[in-house]
């Protein structure tokens, strides 16, 4: 059994933390960023054109600035100096003044010709720039009714009403505060695919379970309004989580109770047999092939309520790019999802509100929580004390719900030890604490699964946002070129930021947002990055990636692959997302597109997005090229596991959710198998 001790002296005083909107002056933004933000956001969606409404009509500039002051600390400080940025940058141009004194005109020339800019810095500034903008405009009650969507949920298919799922009882502040001692059979740090899991299986093994995770807990009653403020609050730094290098990468990460699947969208793949054999020969794994990981895949589908879209749910968006995949004879079919109860409302990656997707805090943590493991929320860990080849104890700062204030600390003396932060937050723990192990290879690795965006536009009305957001794939390419597509809605801010042009284009692609269908595509990566842990405060983590050509032009042949598939569902105009690359609206185009160039600039003139970082803390039998066994347990510690994507060798080349569940699950039954071995 855990035990638990409590102090309620206080850390420290502080206000109560909620969630209230900060007057910009609050965190300096001053009078001048506020200019410069005006005149930005106007030249992003100016008045006048096909729709209705520009940012000054709205107060984009406003909403904005309230949104930028509720990031970290330490990004807050990051945009204010872009912004800085931004407003003397043209002083360095044939236009000699700062932005803000810019006409109109002028304004939206600089903001064009910096998208299109050899640079990477100044068309990294002008995409980051927009596409907050373009946020902060599209979360106006006003513009989403202006486009179409007439609720916040984006309209969903199914009109019934939402069930409730089952309900968590997270111990966080103020029920806890000062110093707080608990001990338990095994801490688990991470509440996400891998941690939540292992916790289930442990608990209902008859372990005591301590799960610590640094988000807080969230219902759907959170999963209402805006996108962008979703993203503030269910996402790591707001959603700008990223690696740096030749270009900057966001990486989206969830921070809350059940981790990113929280936010995923719901996409169920097993993980490929080839996949799996090569980890079996090439690392020495045993027991993952795919006739042992059968039993484990299904424990963990049942669980999941997995299964594919209903063709009800499909929505606009899939049915046109199956029509294209049907016309040219490939493979498409809907995607297998987490979902029971599921109504079709187009917005998984910002809280489900029907409580429909089987994310962790409505599946795996629930069983548990009933079978008695403890979930210590806001509990940020930083502190992993090993004596000899034992970990004695994990220690974590309290946090209050909605700011980083620290209210106490957490001590967990358990018999065994579970990381699972993820693939960049898992290898800095060990960094930060001297575990790195002898092979060098924590927190190298790092494969992203980069992907892309493609959209197309058509004479009938798509309704993209209608219908499950990730609904449908075409796997075709999958084992020649490591391509998998799958279809994919994105609400109004990020799809537009996606398209080219800014200013009356920017309203063009507003006016016609019914009429736009878009497509992910993802390459199983063969570039490969690395996390570092900065220097300074609590050592936040630095990832840094490099997108190779290979891979590169890998992506361009998706990307022409999408757009054959789009115009032969009849679409007018096809836009592949690529620097420098116009429109593709017939079949000389898209010979074009195929033939080259090169691509201008190389690798910089994609934008990926890595929505599935793994493999820095990768598994195998030799401990001079891996940092864990063949069942997570770090090499040279007795009683340190980890269960997360960090364990992959390779690029999964498919959403990871259901194999890092199965890998846990693995984990889990061979620490059950021999308790006398890890908690003695």
């Amino acid at each position: 059994m855990s035990t638990e001790k409590r102090s309620d002296s206080p850390a420290q005083a502080g206000k109560d933390g909620s969630h209230r909107p900060v007057p910009a002056p609050a965190f300096g933004l001053g009078a001048r960023r506020m200019a410069t933000l005006r005149a930005l956001a106007a030249a992003v969606i100016p008045r006048d054109g096909p729709f209705p409404l520009g940012a000054d009509d709205v107060d984009a500039a406003g909403r904005l600035a309230d949104y930028l002051s509720r990031f970290p600390a330490r990004l807050r400080r990051a945009l204010l100096l872009l912004v800085t940025a931004w407003e003397y940058l043209p002083v360095l141009s044939r236009y000699r003044r700062p932005f803000s004194r810019l006409t109109q005109s002028e304004r939206e020339s600089f903001l064009r010709e910096s998208e299109g800019s050899r640079l990477p810095p100044r068309r990294l500034a002008a995409l980051w720039l927009r596409t907050l903008c373009l946020m902060a405009f599209t979360s106006d009650p006003r513009v989403s009714q202006a486009v179409g969507i007439t609720s916040a949920t984006g309209g969903c298919l199914d009109e019934a009403p939402p069930a409730d799922g089952p309900r968590l009882e997270p111990i966080a502040y103020p029920e806890i505060r000062g110093r707080v001692e608990i001990q338990a059979d095994v801490c688990i740090v991470g509440s996400g695919a891998g941690g939540a899991v292992v916790a289930r299986e442990l608990a209902e093994g008859g372990l005591s379970v301590v799960v610590v995770e640094e988000g807080a807990y969230f219902t759907r009653a959170d999963f209402q309004g805006p996108p962008f403020e979703r993203m503030l609050r269910l996402y790591r730094d707001g959603g700008l989580t990223g690696a740096v290098g030749r270009s900057i990468v966001p990486i989206p990460l969830g921070k809350a109770v059940g981790g990113t699947t929280v936010v995923n969208s719901g996409t169920c793949f097993r993980p490929p047999a080839r996949v799996l054999r090569e980890w079996s020969s090439r690392w020495g794994i045993e027991g993952i092939d795919p006739t042992s990981m059968e039993p484990v895949l299904q424990r963990v589908e049942e669980t999941l309520s997995v299964r594919p879209v209903p063709d009800h749910l499909l929505g606009g968006n899939a049915r046109v790019f199956e029509r294209g995949v049907r016309a040219l004879g490939y493979h498409g079919a809907p995607i297998q999802r987490n979902i029971d109860g599921c109504r079709g409302c187009g917005v998984c990656a910002y809280g489900c509100p029907s409580d429909a997707k089987q994310a962790m805090h409505l599946s795996y943590l629930p069983r548990a929580e009933a079978a008695g493991a403890r979930i210590y929320a806001r509990c940020r860990v930083d502190r992993i004390a090993v004596e000899g080849d034992r970990v004695l104890a994990v220690e974590a700062d309290i946090l209050e719900r909605e700011t980083e204030r620290v209210r106490g600390r957490l001590h967990v003396r358990p018999k065994l030890v579970v990381l699972a932060a993820g693939a960049i937050h898992t290898p800095l723990l060990l960094m930060a604490n001297g575990l790195a192990g002898g092979s060098g290879q924590v927190g190298r690795n790092l494969s992203i699964h980069p992907a892309v965006s493609v959209s197309a536009l058509f004479d009938e009305e798509v309704y993209g946002w209608r219908g499950t957001m990730q609904s449908y794939y075409m796997d075709d390419f999958a084992e020649g070129d490591g391509l998998l597509f799958e279809v994919t809605s994105l609400l109004p801010g990020l799809a537009l930021a996606t398209l080219p042009g800014t200013g009356p284009a920017v309203k063009e692609n507003l006016a016609r947002y019914k009429h736009l269908a878009s497509v992910g595509l993802f390459v199983s990566d063969t570039s490969r990055g690395r996390v570092l842990r900065m220097a300074g405060g609590r050592g936040e983590p630095l990832v840094v990636y490099n997108l190779n050509r290979q891979d590169a032009a890998r992506l361009l042949r998706g990307i022409a692959i999408a757009a054959e598939v789009f115009l032969e569902a009849g679409a007018k105009a096809v836009f592949p997302g690529l620097r420098g690359a116009g429109a593709v609206a017939s079949r000389r185009d898209l010979e074009q597109l195929r033939r080259g160039p090169p691509l201008a600039g190389g690798p910089a003139a994609l934008a990926p997005t890595g929505f599935h970082p793994m493999g820095t803390c990768r598994m195998g039998s030799d401990p001079a090229s891996t940092v864990v066994d063949q069942y997570g347990r770090l090499h040279g510690l007795r009683n340190l596991f980890v269960a997360d994507a960090s364990v992959f060798p390779s690029c999964l080349g498919v959403n990871p959710q259901v194999t890092i569940m199965a890998v846990a699950t693995r984990t889990a039954f061979h620490v059950l198998e021999k308790p006398d071995r890890y908690l003695a």
